[in-house]
């Protein structure tokens, strides 16, 4: 595999996850001033049309992986952020419509680019892999965002489609990979679902989805205006420095402790708020924590494990109901939004702290995905590294 094969299938990746979060930042911008239910039902309709979407671009993920249709893909889906300004006004029916065509523009390319990163990644270097990809994604993804603060929301529009316009770039120089003999690609989602390794390391993945983005109304209004501002930026730059580090350990100790150690730090991370109510170090100490947890968990989660479970040809299906929780996130966090400010502040925190140390439990069930000889010789080479500077410092002295 060449170099630009790597470099053309990461930058489409790059580009579509990117995409995938300034779509909802521009739907939640129009969406400002419009009624609690119209949003719920717009959200919905996004969310749907992006999942569906998603499981067509996998379940026919070889047709999916030729340069036309790919192209085609990226095309279809700039139009849609061309004329979606056109569609989109004060009507809540323009607004659905426009919000299943984006769904769809964004979801059905989704597990191809995260398979293409698999496919060209070594799994020794998969973990510095992921995190750079996350990195740059994260960068891109705020100077974008950043630089449309003051458009209309029609320029914001036109931004976005030329960014997804440049995803052909990717496509230009990638060479698709051969079918291995046998590689028929005629694998069920059953098969993904059956997967013990699978389940032992979607599970904790899940909960952990579902109590982060039910808790973030929740600290939203703990926090405050401003302190959920500075939370938002240490969030942006602790996730994208540790998210390195969690690849390292990825790639150096395995998925498994890199796992486990995410959770443990959020699990602390929310006892802290729990156990010192209202201490302004605790909700620092609580910033720092969670990011570095995300950052980590982000890591593994999205990029590392699914590649790592599976095989050429099956590939776009683990990363399909692996990525699931991630791409409902922001949904869950809308509808869960009204309900969840009625609960305890404090009584959440205890809870969601309890959850997330009960989430460690499956993943000490759960196989090691980095290959154990890897492991070994590491550590071996580890070992004889110290055995050399014991030898000079004796043999000095």
């Amino acid at each position: 595999m060449g170099f630009s094969d790597t470099l053309s299938s990461m930058f489409l990746l790059i580009n579509s996850l990117a995409l995938f979060t300034l779509t909802w930042m521009l739907i939640k911008d129009v969406l400002l001033n419009f009624m609690l239910h119209e949003t719920l039902i717009v959200s919905t309709v996004f969310h749907l049309s992006l999942v569906l979407s998603a499981v067509v671009g996998a379940l026919f993920n070889r047709k999916l992986r030729e340069k036309k249709i790919l192209s085609l893909w990226i095309m279809l889906g700039a139009s849609t952020y061309l004329l979606s300004p056109i569609i989109i006004d004060k009507m809540l029916f323009k607004l659905i419509i426009a919000a299943l065509t984006l769904g769809v523009s964004v979801g059905t390319g989704i597990p191809i680019c995260l398979a293409f990163f698999a496919d060209y990644t070594d799994i020794k270097k998969r973990g510095l892999a992921g995190s750079a990809i996350f990195f740059t994604t994260q960068v891109f993804t705020v100077l974008i965002y950043s630089s449309m603060s003051n458009l209309l929301i029609t320029e914001k529009f036109l931004i976005v489609g030329i960014w997804r316009l440049l995803g052909v770039l990717g496509v230009f120089f990638y060479v698709p990979i051969r079918a291995l003999p046998g590689e028929k690609g005629r694998h069920t989602l059953l098969r993904v679902v059956s997967d013990r390794a699978f389940i032992l390391y979607f599970i904790p993945w899940l909960l952990f989805c579902l109590i982060n983005f039910v808790e973030a109304p929740l600290l939203e209004t703990f926090l405050g205006p401003a302190l959920f501002d500075i939370y938002l930026i240490v969030g942006i730059i602790t996730n994208g420095v540790f998210a390195f580090l969690g690849g390292i350990i990825c790639d150096f100790k395995g998925r498994k402790t890199t796992s486990i150690i995410s959770f443990i730090l959020l699990g602390i991370s929310y006892a802290l708020l729990s156990i010192f109510q209202g201490a302004h170090f605790s909700m620092y100490v609580f910033m720092l924590l969670e990011g570095m947890a995300w950052g980590m968990l982000y890591v593994v989660f999205v990029f590392v494990i699914w590649g790592d479970l599976s095989e050429r040809g099956i590939r776009e299906k683990y990363y399909l109901i692996g990525s699931m929780p991630y791409l409902l996130s922001s949904w869950i966090g809308t509808v869960v939004k009204p309900v969840t400010e009625n609960i305890p502040i404090y009584t959440s925190f205890s809870l969601t702290s309890f959850f997330l140390f009960l989430a460690v439990l499956p993943l000490l069930y759960a196989p090691e995905t980095l290959p154990e000889k890897m492991l070994k010789d590491r550590e071996l080479r580890s070992y004889i590294e110290k055995a050399k500077r014991v030898r000079e410092k004796f043999t000095k002295g």
